[in-house]
C-alpha cells in the first residue's frame, strides 16, 4: 500500500491533466489560442530528450510513442476514418500500459531500440492489413447479450474498445506493484486516452490531449531529474544537497538534530554491507516518520532532522520517541534463500522465519537556535557537540545543548 507521503508525492500526476480538462470544459482558458500542433510536439520532444539524457526509458519512450501517434494522425493524416484513428490511439494506450511493466534503462540501448521497434512493427502491420481486414480492425468484435446484467454497459465492442479496456487492466496492477511516479504517470496517460475514446472526444480534441500528455511527461522528466539531484537513492529520503537548500527557507526559530547509528562499522564488518544498507533504510524510514520534522541523509550513517519552531521540549520529545522506535524495531536479516521479487506474495513472506533478528540503536544530538547560535551552521556545530556527548555517555540516547 502507498504511504501518505507517496500519495502526496504522486497526487499531482492525475490532478494536472484533470485541471486542464476542467478548464477546457468550463472555458476558463482558450486553449485554441495556443500554437497547435507545434506546442504539443515541443513538449513531447523535450520529454523524450530528457528521458534519453537521464536514462529514463519509460518516460522517454512514452513521449516518442505519443509523438509518433500524434504525427501520424494529426500532422501527416495517414488515418482514413475515425475508427482507424481510435484504433491507433487504443494501440498507443496499450503500448504505454505494457511500457509501465518495464524498468528504466538507457533508451539508446538495445532494450530501448526494442521498446520503440515493437510499436513501429505494430503500426506497419496495422496499415498493411487495413485493406484486407478493415472489418476485423475497425468493426465490432464482441456483442453482449441483451439482458439485465449488461443493461447499463455498451452492447458492442470494437478492437479499439477491447484494447482500451486491456490497457487500463494492464497499467493498473503495474502502478500498484511498482508504487513509483513513472508508473502513476503512464497509468494517467492510459486513463486519459481511454476516457477520451469512451466519451468520443479523443479524435476531435487530439491536440489538447497531446498537449496534456506532453506536459505531464515533461514534468515527469523534470521531476525525475529533481529526484536524482535531491533524493538519496539508498534510503529514499532527501539528500545533503536538499538539506542545504532547505536551510534557505528557515526562520529565526528552529532546532537541528544530528542522528548517528551506533556501532555501524561493527554491523557492516559482522554482517556485511547489504545488512548495513538494510539498517540505513530502516533507520531513515523511522526518522522520516517519527523525527518531528524534515529528515535528510547527511552522509554515511549520519542523518539530520530540522524541527521548525521555538518549542525545544517538544522537539526533544519527538526525538526521544524516534529513538525508542528505532531501538525497539526488530530488523530481521535477509536469509540467503530470500526471494528478491517485489510482488505482494514475496513481500508478505518477508520476516516470517528465515533470518536472524537484530536491533540497532542511534545516538542523537540536538541544538536550538538562540542568542549563542543564530545561524544554521552554528546550530549544527552545537548539535554535533551534543552528539559526541551522547556517544560518550553510553550511546542510544538524546542529548541537547
Amino acid at each position: 500500500m502507498y504511504s501518505t507521503m507517496q500519495w502526496l508525492r504522486h497526487a499531482w500526476l492525475p490532478v494536472l491533466p484533470l485541471s486542464v480538462l476542467i478548464a477546457q470544459h468550463f472555458q476558463w482558458f482558450d486553449f485554441s489560442a495556443l500554437p497547435m500542433p507545434e506546442l504539443p510536439l515541443a513538449l513531447l520532444g523535450s520529454a523524450a530528450a530528457l528521458g534519453v539524457f537521464f536514462k529514463a526509458s519509460r518516460a522517454g519512450v512514452a513521449a516518442l510513442l505519443v509523438v509518433a501517434a500524434y504525427l501520424i494522425i494529426d500532422t501527416l493524416q495517414w488515418t482514413r476514418s475515425v475508427a482507424e484513428t481510435e484504433l491507433l490511439l487504443a494501440l498507443l494506450g496499450f503500448n504505454l500500459a505494457a511500457l509501465s511493466w518495464t524498468r528504466d534503462r538507457s533508451p539508446l540501448s538495445g532494450f530501448g531500440i526494442l521498446l520503440v521497434g515493437i510499436p513501429v512493427a505494430q503500426v506497419v502491420a496495422l496499415f498493411s492489413l487495413r485493406e484486407c481486414c478493415a472489418r476485423l480492425l475497425t468493426g465490432e468484435l464482441l456483442t453482449l447479450a441483451d439482458n439485465p446484467v449488461t443493461a447499463l454497459i455498451p452492447r458492442e465492442y470494437s478492437a479499439a474498445d477491447l484494447l482500451s479496456i486491456g490497457a487500463v487492466l494492464l497499467a493498473l496492477p503495474a502502478w500498484v506493484r511498482r508504487r513509483d511516479q513513472t508508473g502513476a504517470a503512464l497509468l494517467t496517460c492510459v486513463l486519459l486516452l481511454s476516457a477520451g475514446a469512451a466519451f468520443g472526444a479523443l479524435s476531435e480534441a487530439l491536440p489538447l490531449f497531446a498537449l496534456v500528455i506532453g506536459g505531464l511527461l515533461l514534468l515527469l522528466a523534470v521531476r525525475t531529474a529533481h529526484e536524482l539531484a535531491f533524493r538519496d537513492e539508498l534510503t529514499g529520503i532527501p539528500s545533503r544537497r536538499a538539506y542545504s537548500r532547505y536551510l534557505l527557507t528557515l526562520g529565526r526559530h528552529f532546532s537541528i538534530a544530528v542522528v548517528d547509528i551506533d556501532h555501524f562499522k561493527k554491523l557492516n564488518d559482522r554482517h556485511g554491507h547489504q545488512v548495513g544498507d538494510q539498517a540505513l533504510r530502516m533507520v531513515a524510514a523511522q526518522i522520516a516518520r517519527y523525527g518531528g520534522g524534515p529528515a535528510f541523509r547527511y552522509g554515511g550513517e549520519e542523518f539530520v532532522v530540522v524541527l521548525p519552531g521555538r518549542d525545544r521540549e517538544r522537539a526533544q520529545r519527538s526525538l526521544e520517541r524516534m529513538r525508542e522506535k528505532i531501538a525497539g524495531y526488530p530488523m530481521r536479516l535477509r536469509s540467503a534463500g530470500r526471494s528478491r521479487r517485489n510482488d505482494t506474495k514475496a513481500r508478505s513472506r518477508r520476516g516470517n522465519g528465515g533470518g536472524k533478528v537484530i536491533k540497532t540503536t542511534v545516538s542523537v544530538g540536538v541544538a536550538t537556535s538562540g542568542e549563542k547560535a543564530r545561524s544554521p551552521d552554528d546550530v549544527m556545530r552545537a548539535a554535533d557537540r551534543a552528539l559526541y556527548r551522547a556517544k560518550r555517555g553510553g550511546r542510544n540516547r538524546v542529548c541537547a545543548v
